[in-house]
């Protein structure tokens, strides 16, 4: 059986709320193409003599059977941590999966190893198919004993627990020793919180910062020995479904991503369009400022008159033009723009809120699929309407 899955768990994810979403009704489509126990292969040097392991190694494969069906009872995962990290990974949910949602990648145990911590064990778990190519993903797992056996965890506290802490206003900074912790930056982040703070009414809240010197060092210490994108882009970053921030760009403030912070504590679901395009609009993206995407599309959509942006809309996929601007973020970033000119945030806010599919809010703002490249046009004909929040 076959379905479409979303390609956002090989890109950095920036909204994993809607992310999940989008995975959960692909993966419904295939209920019947997911893993059975059977499919987990062990290495051989994978010592099945010790009862820890063979434990450890039972709830390996009650994650793998069950993970994808929420009906079934959570005899699998720390419960804790889940709390503490808003859901697991995307990349651990549907790592078997290819682009179009056929079961390829299947996993094999490679080793289970100590911690030389309060019994706590690694294991380490390689998705791969059939051709002898390299693994598409290795992870760490972190396996944590508890009052009802034992169960998987994330190991990022676990690998990141001797690194420097630095409290910076209402942000804790989990720093890389790769990375050289720049107090300016955590400064302007302290500013710029606060200036967030009075545009999405809303008081600001603890968040741990987890400082990286890039994308390979930000994979590593979140579980991944191997991930599509560990070396493969320079810089980029991500927030959970709590207040952690995961910045791979080498710096201490992360705009963009904070944005995507104080969206989620307005809005528990607010749709992915208008979430990109606002963090867009106020804190810009890949290391360039809003006005800067702007121009692209602008010069985009004049070099074709043809040009009809309705069904590019979907946060999701990878769609660039001028290699850095993704076609969707400026897209929601103009709209957030268009409403804020004419009708102010409250406005925005009332979009934001009406559920992840933002059409029929905005709708009754004059902006529909049909005329959506039209009225998008007409918005980069006016000078830019800039939120006076920070730089990015």
């Amino acid at each position: 059986m076959r379905c479409t899955l979303t390609l956002a768990v090989l890109l950095l994810a920036c909204a994993p709320k809607g992310q999940e979403e989008a995975v959960r009704i692909a993966t419904e489509q295939a209920a019947a193409n997911v893993l059975t126990a059977t499919d987990l292969r062990l290495a051989d040097t994978v010592d099945t003599t010790s009862a820890a392991h063979r434990e450890a190694i039972a709830c390996l494969r009650r994650f793998f059977t069950k993970k994808l069906d929420q009906e079934e009872g959570n005899d699998y995962w720390y419960t804790p941590d889940l709390e503490c990290y808003g859901g697991l990974y995307s990349e651990l949910l549907y790592a078997e999966y290819d682009s179009i949602g056929d079961l390829r990648y299947r996993p094999t145990l490679l080793a289970v190893e100590p911690t030389g911590h309060e019994e706590q064990l690694l294991m380490k778990v390689a998705w791969a198919d059939d051709t002898h190519a390299p693994p598409k993903y290795v992870f760490e797992f972190l396996v944590r004993p508890t009052s009802e056996g034992v169960r998987l965890a994330l190991p990022i506290e676990h690998n990141t627990r001797h690194w420097e802490r630095r409290t910076v206003g209402v942000v804790t900074y989990i720093i890389s020793p790769q990375h050289v912790f720049k107090e300016t930056e955590a400064s302007e982040q302290h500013g710029m919180i606060d200036h967030l703070s009075a545009f999405f009414s809303v008081q600001p809240f603890r968040i741990t910062y987890y400082s990286f010197a890039g994308p390979s060092d930000l994979y590593l210490a979140k579980g991944f020995h191997q991930h599509p994108l560990m070396h493969t882009i320079t810089s980029g970053g991500m927030v959970d479904g709590r207040s952690n921030v995961y910045s791979g760009n080498d710096r201490d403030i992360y705009t963009h991503e904070v944005v995507h912070l104080f969206s989620h504590h307005k809005t528990a679901e607010p749709p992915p369009l208008l979430e990109e395009g606002l963090a867009t609009l106020i804190g810009g993206s890949v290391e360039r400022d809003y006005l800067w995407h702007r121009a692209n599309l602008q010069h985009y959509l004049a070099a074709d008159p043809a040009l009809d942006l309705r069904d590019r809309c979907n946060t999701y996929e990878r769609d660039d033009i001028n290699k850095d601007t993704r076609v969707p973020y400026v897209i929601g970033a103009v709209l957030c723009e268009h409403i804020l000119r004419r009708e102010g945030k409250d406005a925005l806010f009332h979009v934001m809120a009406a559920g992840t599919d933002p059409w029929p809010a905005l709708a009754e703002h004059g902006i529909t699929k049909e005329n959506l490249t039209a009225e998008l046009r007409k918005e980069l004909a006016l000078a830019p309407f800039l939120i006076a929040v920070s730089s990015p």
